[in-house]
């Protein structure tokens, strides 16, 4: 199973974790020590055991080599409860076969020896508070005698479970206090991180604020200064690029304007001379005709370069479903500049009914792409303009060129990247932001002589029949 706080962040689970960890090596190193004092208690109890049963030698000996069995249990009872430091509950002294020749006290179970063992034993009771010992009595070299006497403990035993519970005690409360330093020590060295997090959650929104220094804290001063000089570099970034959008939007407009200027001057041409015509030869019907009806289409054509001009670039934020006529008024803003740089328009638009879109942006994108594509033509060549719906509630229009295709950077521009070095990129990258504003998908492929940019424009959920 896989131990995990996923609820809490980073910042409140780790300093848990150490605090954890320190509380746990705590308690694991105090509970080791016990387990070594533990060892060594028994050890000094066996140790005890072995002075005890040598000094019932020298008193079982000559009972024994006598063979007086009687004397020797009263013997036995008589060197009872003379020890300091444990408390001889029964003595069994037996052949070296195990037989029981003599016995004193009263037993809480059966030696070692009842059970076939013979030799050294030493067995602790469960409980740890009383323990048989059984010694071999040597004489002249040989084993003539088992001994086995039951002892307890109850100084040792009472003094170890004392030891035990204030150890036990003074190790949860050290841990406790451990692991509290310990997450605060982890807090305090992720202070650092978490201004950075919070300073880069502020960069997020626009404000990049620079982080202070802390006083002897070398590395945490190297992040603040790392993460200043980042925020400056984004600073700088922002700037250049609302700069290059403003210049790009100057630019454009001022591409419109000429555009502009340059339709609306040839009608009025027309439109003086019509004028001219008419002081001098105004008596005459046929002549005045002729020139009334100059003048009047000379005002319809400027009339329509106009409602084309504000229906593209009205900024009422009014959201309506693109028509044909929409893009029909396209060509009468590109046809200028496609005249100046003798590029041929091919105009193709298959949209009988309204499309539900927003139509101001749809208008401004295709029109950056035709701008772009007339721009980059050679003269004598043709920039073509198709628009189609292959299917419910999809828009297809795609632009064509004949420039020769469209450079690496151009084609990561349009899929919404950076790239530098590109003309007019800063355009291509305004147009891959109006096809976002639009949810429509963007492609680019391979034409006969250039290159084709396609729009697949989803309609608006709201408004789709």
């Amino acid at each position: 199973m896989t131990f995990a706080l996923p609820s809490l962040s980073l910042a409140v689970r780790l300093p848990l974790l150490v605090g954890l960890a320190v509380f746990l090596s705590s308690v694991g190193t105090t509970h080791l020590a016990l387990h070594i004092m533990q060892r060594e208690l028994n050890r000094e109890i066996s140790r005890l055991a072995d002075v005890y049963i040598d000094s019932l030698s020298g008193t079982a000996l000559p009972w024994l080599r006598a063979g007086d069995f009687g004397g020797l249990e009263a013997a036995l009872e008589r060197s009872m409860g003379f020890q300091r430091g444990v408390n001889d509950l029964a003595i069994v002294v037996a052949d070296p076969n195990g037989l029981p020749l003599a016995r004193a006290g009263e037993p809480q179970g059966q030696p070692p020896m009842a059970f076939g063992l013979t030799g050294v034993q030493w067995s602790l009771n469960p409980a740890g508070d009383t323990a048989w010992a059984q010694r071999e009595m040597v004489a002249d070299g040989q084993v003539v005698a088992l001994v086995a006497a039951q002892l307890a403990f109850p100084e040792q035993v009472g003094r170890q479970q004392r030891v035990m519970w204030v150890l036990t005690v003074v190790d949860l409360l050290l841990a406790a206090l451990a692991a509290g330093l310990a997450m605060l020590f982890a807090r305090r060295l992720m202070r650092p991180f978490l201004s950075v997090t919070a300073a880069l959650e502020r960069a997020g929104s626009g404000r990049f604020a620079p982080l202070g220094f802390t006083p002897r804290d070398a590395e945490a001063n190297r992040l603040a200064q790392a993460f200043n000089l980042m925020a400056a570099r984004l600073r700088e970034r922002e700037e250049l690029a609302t700069r290059l959008a403003e210049r790009e939007r100057a630019a454009m407009l001022g591409r419109l304007a000429a555009s502009v200027a340059h339709e609306v001057r040839n009608p009025l041409a027309g439109m003086l001379t019509a004028l001219e015509t008419t002081r001098r030869f105004g008596d005459d019907p046929a002549a005045r005709e002729r020139a009334l009806d100059l003048v009047e289409r000379g005002l319809r054509q400027i009339e329509a370069v106009v409602r084309s001009t504000l229906a593209t670039h009205r900024q009422d934020g009014e959201r309506r479903p693109v028509s044909a006529e929409d893009l029909e008024d396209l060509r009468l803003l590109v046809m200028p500049e496609a005249r100046r740089g003798q590029v041929c328009l091919g105009w193709r638009v298959a949209l009988p009914e309204p499309f539900p879109t927003d139509a101001l942006r749809l208008r401004q994108l295709l029109l950056n792409l035709l701008l772009n594509a007339v721009a980059a033509t050679p003269a004598g060549r043709e920039v073509r303009l198709q628009v189609t719906r292959p299917a419910e509630g999809l828009l297809v229009a795609s632009v064509e060129d004949e420039a020769g295709g469209l450079p690496p950077e151009a084609e990561q521009r349009l899929s919404g990247g950076e790239a530098s070095g590109v003309a007019g990129g800063l355009g291509l990258e305004i147009a891959a932001q109006l096809a976002a504003s639009l949810g429509a998908r963007i492609s680019v492929e391979a034409a006969p002589r250039g290159s084709r940019i396609t729009l697949h424009l989803p309609a608006r959920a709201e408004e789709t029949p």
